[in-house]
């Protein structure tokens, strides 16, 4: 059975990210053919893994459309509770609605029948099933977010 650890390895390597992306003094953020270093905040740090998991759980890609996903996920389901996190987060959310509307709206409505692990205990070695049931507590989840094979691997 595969555990939070081992997704999250498989998930760094697949898509070219840092392997603990938690301990970096900076990150870098794609916008199209643009990067942008980020000082990595007090406040990523502590909601990184988490939103990771997310997007292991939900199937939404690290990509830009992804991010766009998986930011109004986060904000039906129950976002991280920091002023700035929101600050970054919203634009995402509203770039969807209109960039990728279809795909964000559907994000947003599985959102409103899930749980974040913002506030849950963490343990990575718990497999990632235990980790679905924990989001999935208002709502059952589409059927190919069930599926141990699908860490997030990278899309184009």
């Amino acid at each position: 059975m595969t555990t939070a650890a081992e997704a999250l390895a498989a998930c760094y390597a697949a898509n070219g990210i840092e392997a603990n992306p938690a301990r970096t003094a900076t990150w870098i953020c794609n916008i199209g053919p643009v990067s942008v270093e980020f000082p990595n905040w007090k406040w990523r740090r502590d909601a990184v893994t988490r939103h990771d998991l997310h997007h292991i759980l939900t199937g939404y890609p690290c990509t830009m459309t992804g991010e766009m996903q998986m930011a109004a996920w986060e904000f039906a389901a129950g976002r991280y509770r920091h002023w700035a996190a929101t600050l970054f987060c919203l634009p995402l959310a509203l770039m969807g609605v209109i960039f990728a509307p279809r795909r964000t709206v559907l994000a947003f409505r599985a959102g409103l029948v899930s749980t974040s692990l913002y506030g849950s205990e963490l343990d990575l070695n718990k497999p990632l099933t235990a980790f679905r049931a924990e989001i999935a507590t208002r709502g059952a989840r589409r059927p190919h977010q069930l599926s141990d094979e699908n860490p997030m691997n990278k899309r184009a």
